[in-house]
C-alpha cells in the first residue's frame, strides 16, 4: 500500500492503530476497524476521479481518500450512496457515475461493468468510475 501511494506522489495514509475496547471484566481487548473481511477473489478496488459539478449544486467536502475497495457485488447505487455521504452532499444534487463512455445504472454491479467495458475499464489494477455532480431535473423550476 505504502508503494501504490508513493508512486502516485499521493499522502500515504497513517496504519490503523488498536483502540481498547471496554470488555465487561478483566483487561480491555484491542480490536482493528471492522471485523468483517471481503475474500480476495470477490474484492474490486475503484479509483474514483471527480470530473466536475454544475452550477448550483450547493456546498460539498471533496472526497479525502478517492481509492476504496469493496465488494464486486457492489452497485452503483451503492457507490453513489458512498458518495454522498462523504461528500455531505445536498439531495438536489444528482450524481452521475461514469466508466469509460458509458453513464451507468444504479443497478448495475461492480463486477459487471468490470466485465462489460473490459480492459479499458482499468487502469493499474483499479476500476476507474469517474462521477460528476449536476443539479437533478425534478429540482429546477
Amino acid at each position: 500500500m505504502h508503494d501504490f501511494y508513493k508512486e502516485r506522489g499521493l499522502e500515504v495514509p497513517k496504519p490503523a492503530v488498536p483502540q481498547p475496547v471496554p470488555a465487561s471484566r478483566g483487561r480491555p481487548r484491542k480490536v482493528l476497524g471492522s471485523v468483517f473481511r471481503i475474500p480476495p477473489e470477490l474484492d474490486i478496488s475503484i479509483l474514483l476521479e471527480f470530473i466536475g459539478a454544475n452550477e448550483g449544486t450547493g456546498n460539498f467536502k471533496p472526497l479525502e481518500k478517492k481509492f476504496v475497495r469493496v465488494s464486486g457485488e457492489a452497485t452503483i447505487g451503492h457507490v453513489e450512496k458512498f458518495l454522498r455521504r462523504k461528500m455531505d452532499l445536498d439531495p438536489a444534487c444528482q450524481v452521475d457515475i461514469i466508466c469509460g463512455d458509458h453513464l451507468l445504472e444504479h443497478y448495475q454491479t461492480l463486477r459487471e461493468i468490470r466485465q462489460v467495458i473490459g480492459e479499458n475499464a482499468v487502469q493499474d489494477g483499479l476500476l476507474v468510475l469517474h462521477y460528476g455532480l449536476v443539479v437533478s431535473p425534478l429540482n429546477i423550476t
